[in-house]
């Protein structure tokens, strides 16, 4: 259904005040919530784990409620997001009715469920013949060799986020949802992208990302190697795979993969080809310009490049969803003028984000700087996700509320708000 009408109030006029109040807002929102969900995870966990965790050492303890706490916060916030918003289109956001924050808070608890949900089953299945992903030791190992093995089966479970982030965005990003958008209902067309995509981030989980971390042998010989060789190297293809793979629908106006096909599937296919181009193409070239600089001493340049990809990615999706990608057709009528500015603003502004947070990380709660208080933290890669997830949930759960408000004329069974 559409969205009901309704008066949009704004306490600033502007696109830039409002943007940046929502940003402030977000920012303090991370800084204050990583610590209460770590410190919270943290507890249950190590109650679960606790005769594991008494069977070996306290470096080796911490590392598994680290990943634990971690895979919390993939499964419980970045997985639903992807799937809620972008999938489904905020389906049943307005159950409770429209009014904010009750519609916002309501659809986290719903994010929080499903993503339980989702790692019951999709990590619980595999778990009958893999032990790694078995969630009685996932959960409450036993010794120590149930531990090392716990450990294994969290890195590699968390990481089924990329997955979902690499493979299963494209599918509205690129595809629009096709072959399901306008042929049923929007929940039938929601299920259907969302059983497909699941299929394939399902598929691309096992064949790409499982193998580099869980390392399995044949009589002592390694049967599997790492894509491109490492781990990070990987992650920096993904990255900026990933760019050119929301850019389209994150304030690229469909461009560039419009300017070879105007219509599904060949649209799709387009924006993939470029996205794939640009991931083997655009990681080289910024490690060419950042290893010289070494912005973290002893860190593999390639995970300092795939640091800096997600830096503009979070630049961009902050621009989209908080700045409304400014400027609007009103200030820039020019389509081509107008893109180029926001990737301009995009990629300078991303670049800037991304060395000042290599530079303060440590300093922050949800990059490395536990306060003193003992709660994981997420380092210079991950922790990019606890400010971008707030910003994403911000704006399509809470609609920027209180800076934004929406008084609705009409109601509807549900709404969709991620643009």
């Amino acid at each position: 259904m559409s969205e009901p009408t309704a008066n949009i109030k704004r306490i600033f006029n502007s696109q830039l005040g409002t943007g940046l109040a929502a940003l402030l807002t977000c920012f303090a929102l991370a800084m204050i919530l990583w610590p209460i969900w770590s410190i919270v995870w943290k507890g249950i966990f190590a109650s679960l784990a606790a005769q594991g965790l008494a069977a070996v050492a306290p470096e080796e303890g911490s590392k598994l409620l680290q990943v634990m706490v971690e895979g919390s916060f993939f499964w419980m916030v970045i997985n639903p997001w992807i799937w809620q918003t972008l999938i489904m289109g905020n389906y049943g956001k307005t159950k409770f009715g429209e009014k904010q924050p009750i519609a916002g808070l309501w659809y986290v608890l719903v994010a929080w469920f499903f993503g339980i949900v989702a790692y019951v089953v999709l990590i619980g299945f595999i778990g009958i013949w893999w032990k790694p992903f078995s969630l009685g030791l996932m959960l409450m190992p036993k010794t120590a060799v149930d531990v090392a093995i716990a450990i294994e089966g969290w890195e590699a479970a968390n990481f089924l986020a990329l997955g979902v982030i690499v493979a299963q965005i494209p599918f509205a990003s690129l595809l629009h949802k096709w072959p399901f958008a306008g042929t049923s209902k929007p929940l039938t067309e929601g299920l259907g992208t969302l059983a497909l995509s699941t299929l394939v981030t399902y598929i691309f989980w096992l064949a790409l990302v499982v193998p580099s971390f869980l390392h399995p042998t044949i009589e002592g010989h390694a049967i599997t190697i790492q894509p491109f060789g490492s781990w990070p190297a990987f992650v920096a293809f993904c990255q900026a795979f990933v760019f050119f793979a929301i850019l389209p629908a994150e304030g690229g106006e469909q461009y560039p993969m419009k300017l070879f096909a105007k219509k599904q599937p060949y649209m799709a296919i387009a924006g993939f080809l470029i996205a794939l181009a640009a991931g083997f193409i655009i990681p080289p070239i910024v490690k060419s310009i950042v290893a010289p600089m070494n912005l973290i001493p002893g860190v593999p340049p390639d995970a300092i490049v795939a640091s800096l990809e997600l830096s503009v990615i979070v630049f961009m999706l902050i621009w989209h969803h908080l700045f409304e990608d400014y400027p609007s057709a009103q200030l820039v009528p020019g389509t081509a003028a107008r893109v180029f500015t926001r990737i301009a603003i995009w990629v300078v502004g991303g670049s800037i984000y991304g060395v000042i947070w290599l530079k303060t990380f440590m300093l922050l709660p949800y990059g490395a700087n536990n306060l003193g208080m003992g709660f994981p933290t997420m380092g210079f890669l991950a922790g990019q996700f606890a400010l971008l997830m707030a910003v994403l949930m911000y704006n399509t759960f809470m609609d920027k509320w209180p800076w934004v408000r929406k008084e609705y004329l009409s109601s509807a069974a549900n709404i969709n708000l991620n643009h």
